[in-house]
């Protein structure tokens, strides 16, 4: 629902975050100070500055939980990717350690494979939609490999390795395509929503002045600005610093230069 947000340049959404909080404890007193009960005075001021400071503080340390949490899965999902290319890297090589007829016909079927998956299902997958043409080019490596009829010895040894290889890039490209639907869970940004509620609410209680408005507005700013991040981070697959096929161009630039 919010994911066209992840459109705009990713400084804009820090920025963004960072305003809307920061503007929001400027406002804010207007509004509570109208309120039965919470009108503000010095005797009340200092007590919710006293309870604001751990309140931010816990805050600031759920939030950075949640970015720990959010990084983790952001290299989590880049490293994955590396993990295919070094796979479908190490197919070709064995292809070319194999050194038969059978096995230079099968070394471009790797290249298509791999180029299928940048071309074609990299912008399939963001769109939570199969590529069929992926799928028939990695049947159509598999089944050329398993027809391979290796002789005893030397030629075995190198077949065994590559059939390990082959089920290690098929269970590599099952994890990428899960990897699609990695998110923080809701629960995290419920909690995350609560605290800067109340923590907007508790410090909106504080009696303004010039100082103590602009001390809060950095304060809230800054927490917004980590918000934005973690948002940012909470997209592997999307935005400007996203996970992109840069390792499989890499790879299958190397298998065009093992080709000549």
């Amino acid at each position: 629902m919010i994911d066209w947000v992840y459109s705009l340049p990713e400084l804009l959404i820090v920025a963004l975050t960072a305003a809307i909080l920061a503007a929001a404890i400027v406002y804010l007193p207007r509004l509570t100070r109208r309120i039965p009960g919470l009108k503000h005075s010095d005797v009340n001021t200092e007590f919710v500055i006293r309870m604001q400071a751990p309140l931010f503080t816990m805050t600031a340390l759920v939030l950075t939980f949640t970015l720990v949490e959010a990084e983790r899965n952001f290299r989590q999902v880049d490293s994955d990717l590396t993990t295919e290319a070094s796979q479908l890297n190490q197919i070709d090589r064995l292809l070319t350690r194999y050194d038969t007829p059978a096995a230079t016909v099968l070394r471009p079927l790797v290249r298509i494979y791999a180029q299928s998956i940048v071309a074609e299902e990299w912008p399939r997958m963001l769109d939570g939609k199969p590529s069929q043409p992926t799928t028939r080019a990695y049947a159509e490596l598999s089944r050329a490999v398993m027809a391979m009829e290796p002789a005893p010895g030397r030629e075995s040894l190198i077949f065994a390795e590559l059939l390990k290889s082959l089920d290690a890039a098929a269970e590599a490209r099952e994890r990428r395509l899960a990897n699609v639907r990695v998110r923080l869970p809701g629960i995290y940004w419920a909690v995350i929503l609560f605290a800067t509620l109340m923590l907007l609410f508790v410090s909106s209680t504080i009696g303004p002045t010039r100082l103590r408005t602009s001390v809060l507005a950095a304060q809230l700013a800054v927490l917004g600005a980590f918000i934005g991040f973690v948002f940012i981070m909470d997209a592997p697959f999307t935005g400007e610093t996203a996970v992109r096929p840069v390792a499989l161009a890499r790879v299958i630039q190397a298998m065009e230069n093992r080709a000549n």
